[in-house]
């Protein structure tokens, strides 16, 4: 496995879900457990690749491919990864506090921000939905057109 890429997943889940850069122990606990893990090393079709690639770019494509694939691909590599690396932050000294804290503001506080994040949510599955859904067709056409062009041959 690649460890600049794992890297790069790392900084990218870690800027989406805290806000902020891995601490090295992170980075370095999110690494060992890709490279010693068997569940790690499972075979990917090409679409989980693709959103995996794409997640690892910045924090806002890590939200698209998070998005899509709590709705369409819910045992999607994205997913995982991102449920590892959030487990990583809520035990590391330096991102633990971040994980736990409790937003201020009270019940009125709660209610702007659960339709803030609503809305923030649906807009971004749109936009994922739209992005996502014709790369994920083109792939699947061309995965089944792949070993017929094969056959003719």
């Amino acid at each position: 496995m690649n460890t600049i890429q794992l890297e790069r997943e790392c900084r990218s889940y870690a800027r989406y879900l805290i806000g902020q850069a891995p601490s090295a122990y992170v980075i370095g606990k999110y690494r060992d457990f890709h490279l010693e893990s068997d569940a790690a090393a499972s075979a990917l079709d090409p679409f989980d690749h693709f959103l995996v690639r794409v997640s690892a770019r910045a924090p806002f494509w890590a939200r698209m491919a998070d998005t899509y694939a709590t709705r369409l691909r819910k045992n999607s590599a994205v997913h995982r990864k991102l449920v590892l690396m959030l487990a990583l932050l809520e035990c590391a000294p330096s991102s633990f506090a971040i994980v736990e804290q409790v937003q201020g503001g009270g019940a009125a506080g709660a209610a702007v921000l659960l339709g803030w994040e609503a809305a923030r949510y649906a807009l971004v599955l749109v936009i994922s939905i739209a992005i996502f859904t014709p790369v994920r067709l083109a792939m699947a056409l061309s995965s089944r057109s792949g070993p017929a062009e094969a056959r003719e041959h």
